[in-house]
């Protein structure tokens, strides 16, 4: 582009000499056509503009005899020398002297024709916008964005785990599950370990803003299942397609410059960490947002947040195979936070944050009832079963399964949530400048179910059954926990977490050599938080368990990172389970 510019800057110069020696060489022309003359008298006409007008001046007084002859005798030289072929030299201008050549109006708009048909030339060549190709102006108010991360995770497990942990979200799924003891149960994998399993997230989103108080988008993301923890998909099957699922879509509304109402399907509008939410959770319903940071001052950060989220509206043909309908209280998690920020001398930024958290009506019930060995397919809670089930939750039979001089019956169950969850959430994290690229963060958080109580465990009896981390010891026809005697065993679990970690790097990885390091502690009891929403990365999700996880990324090129992480964690309770995850991460974002 400089280039052509150059050239377009030489030829306006080159025009202008032209013009200038058109302009010097006429009066030399129209000398060099006069025939040559001995000297006129001084008041005749001469054929040289020139002459005329150094006469003229000399009558009028202008000029005194001997300069105008002077000025006479300088031009005749220099038409001769024109004539001769030879170059005319002007004299020095003195100082302060400004020489301005003219160039006529022709050939002043002829270079701006040829600097226009130029430059818009080149606009279309390496495709600029221009009048027949202007970008549309709604393409002013979206925004596309998105990131692929390839990555290969490793599992491995202690060679001193239990292989006897149930699998209770197949059993579920595969429910009413036969607990009698005739048909095998679902275990989990506790001791295979498995090397360099390859994982692909793919994420696209766009965004529009419909006008200056309306902003609307959505997310397409990867996924082996509709799991809300997790956008990774295998990469193996066969090379199969993949499945894509809309992880976002929402309306955001700004009544005003310090409120904010989100619509949809949305990201997590609040201030958690992974132990009780995974980063990949998305939240369907509403959210609310007021920043009165606006009024305090520009240095603080007051937001208080609110929000409505359905987790299941219910069955409404409950039991589909009975005239009698049973009707259930719909599920909710209804959910509040005040977080407060601050930016104190020397770039030091300070955050807190303290929100409430009620998954409202998905602790389990036990049924009225059930001739389930009589054919009845439906009993009266089956719809308290929970959603996504991973391990670590405390969970307890929701059938009163009940016979009429059946023998030997099979023991068709489902398995729901022992305890209610209602969460206190604590969030805190300071950060400050080691140097001017680097620096260093610390962050911790504090969980606690505040609706646990242990009164909870045996509420419904041997028909109710609980069953945790404790083993499979007669799961079949002995109780373990509620049932006393000679086999019953101690409820083991609890309702706290926290996490702890520390941080050194840029802040953001731009480019090649910017760089992350972080390490930290975390611990999360049985029934703290719900274990199908908590981090599916770590111990493989679930709670129960406590360890530490190491891990940081480096910039390869803009946009790019590398990235590994370890962690290493070990059941809390009960049955032993060990589990370490390696995993790196290659990521290019837009």
């Amino acid at each position: 582009m400089f280039g052509k510019f150059g050239r377009i800057r030489a030829q306006r110069g080159m025009l202008a000499l032209l013009a200038a020696s058109t302009v010097l060489a006429g009066p030399a022309h129209a000398q060099d056509a006069a025939a040559p003359a001995p000297a006129a008298p001084a008041a005749a006409t001469s054929d040289s503009a020139m002459v005329n007008l150094v006469r003229l001046l000399v009558e009028q007084g202008v000029l005194k005899q001997d300069k105008g002859d002077a000025l006479l005798r300088q031009a005749e030289t220099e038409a001769a020398a024109v004539r001769a072929g030879k170059p005319v030299e002007l004299a020095a201008p003195g100082a302060g002297t400004i020489r301005v050549p003219y160039i006529p109006e022709t050939v002043r708009q002829q270079i701006k024709d040829e600097l226009r048909a130029e430059v818009l030339g080149q606009a279309k060549n390496e495709g600029w916008a221009w009048k027949e190709q202007a970008a549309p102006e709604w393409t002013k108010r979206v925004t596309i964005s998105g990131d692929i991360r390839i990555r290969t995770q490793s599992d491995l497990f202690a060679k001193t785990n239990s292989d006897q942990i149930f699998d209770f979200a197949r059993i579920n799924a595969l429910g009413p599950f036969d607990v009698s003891g005739a048909r095998p149960f679902p275990f989990l994998n506790t001791r295979i370990d498995k090397w360099n399993q390859l994982r692909l997230r793919a994420r696209l989103g766009i965004e529009a803003h419909v006008n200056d108080k309306i902003k609307v988008g959505f997310q397409l993301a990867t996924g082996d299942d509709n799991s809300p923890i997790s956008t990774n998909s295998l990469l193996a099957g066969g090379f199969g397609k993949r499945d894509l699922w809309l992880q976002l879509g929402y309306l955001e509304a700004k009544p005003t410059n310090w409120s904010t109402l989100t619509f949809g399907r949305m990201e997590n509008p609040f201030n958690s960490s992974d132990l009780l939410f995974d980063h990949d959770v998305a939240f369907d319903g509403i959210a609310a947002q007021v920043d009165a940071g606006k009024f305090i001052g520009e240095n603080i950060n007051l937001a208080i947040k609110g929000g409505v989220f359905p987790l299941d509206f219910g069955n409404p043909n409950n039991p589909s195979t009975a005239n009698t309908k049973t009707k259930f209280a719909q599920k909710y998690l209804l959910s509040g936070e005040v977080e407060v920020g601050a930016k104190i001398a020397d770039n030091v930024d300070i955050k807190f944050s303290a929100g409430y958290h009620d998954f409202s009506n998905v602790q389990g019930q036990l049924s009225e009832p059930c001739l389930t060995a009589e054919g009845v397919t439906d009993c009266s809670t089956d719809g308290l079963r929970p959603f996504f089930l991973r391990k670590g939750n405390t969970l307890s039979y929701l059938r009163q399964i009940a016979t009429r001089n059946v023998p030997n019956p099979p023991l068709l169950q489902y398995f729901g949530l022992t305890f209610k969850y209602k969460i206190l959430d604590f969030n805190a994290s300071a950060s400050f400048p080691l140097t001017d690229d680097v620096t260093v963060g610390v962050r911790g958080n504090y969980v606690r179910n505040i609706a646990f109580n242990s009164s909870d465990i045996c509420r419904n009896g041997v028909d109710g059954e609980p069953f945790n981390n404790g083993g499979t010891t007669g799961i079949a026809t002995v109780p373990t926990i509620c049932g006393g005697g000679a086999n019953a065993s101690k409820f083991n679990g609890g309702n706290q977490g926290y996490l702890g970690a520390f941080s050194i790097g840029q802040k953001k990885i731009h480019k090649w050599g910017d760089w992350q390091f972080e390490a930290g502690y975390r611990r999360l009891e049985s029934d703290a938080v719900l274990d199908s929403l908590t981090d599916s990365d770590f111990h493989l999700g679930g709670t129960n368990y406590k360890g530490y996880f190491i891990g940081g990324k480096i910039g390869l090129f803009e946009g790019t990172t590398l990235g590994a992480r370890w962690m290493s964690a070990n059941e809390i309770s009960g049955e032993p389970l060990g589990i370490d995850v390696f995993q790196i991460d290659l990521e290019a974002k837009f």
